[in-house]
């Protein structure tokens, strides 16, 4: 009985380590399967800190942006044609796009749709970013991850292109008095 479950062991054994490959029509099916999950519409909102020719950083995503993309400014009511002129540094948006995005830092995409976003606190908060990186002189921020937006301030993390430097920023969306890092600013 011994011999016969060793005997088992080692067929069962050599069978796993098996160097022959999978049927072609098993591998190509997979394949099919994760190319149908990665193609799917995606949505990243956030602001605009980088606004370059033919590109715009969302967040930590440059999207390029072709010729036919939608530009699209929602008030969350009612939806109203823009065009890529329209676009600048601060802005408050949402954009489709078609996934995979690119695994570089940033990571690289292409906007199929950009929507403005022009509610009331999607402009509060566009105008204190805007201040914010007009005074500490910010021409390439790079937001890390999701703003917070609590109370009466945003706050989020960003990385600063030039330095590599990383920091925490708040700033009040009234006064636009910020801190970075927990310093309050000059």
């Amino acid at each position: 009985m011994k011999k016969w479950s060793l005997f088992l062991a080692g067929v069962l054994l050599l069978a796993a380590c098996s160097n022959e490959e999978a049927e072609p029509a098993e591998t190509e099916e997979a394949d099919e399967t994760e190319m149908a999950v990665e193609q799917q519409g995606m949505t990243e909102e956030g602001f605009i800190t980088q606004v370059s020719g033919e590109d715009i950083l969302v967040n930590s995503i440059y999207f390029s942006i072709p010729e036919d993309v939608n530009v699209q400014f929602s008030d969350g009511a009612e939806t109203t044609e823009g065009e890529i002129r329209d676009i600048r540094t601060g802005m408050k948006v949402s954009m489709d796009y078609q996934g995979p995005l690119a695994e570089s830092f940033p990571m690289q995409g292409e906007a199929e749709t950009i929507t403005i976003l022009t509610d009331e606190d999607s402009v509060k908060q566009s105008d204190a970013l805007e201040a914010f990186i007009n005074q500490e002189q910010l021409p390439r921020l790079i937001m890390m991850g999701q703003p917070i937006v609590r109370d009466n301030e945003i706050g989020f993390l960003f990385s600063n292109m030039e330095t590599g430097e990383v920091s925490e920023v708040r700033i009040d969306l009234d006064t636009h008095e910020y801190t970075i890092g927990g310093e309050p600013s000059e």
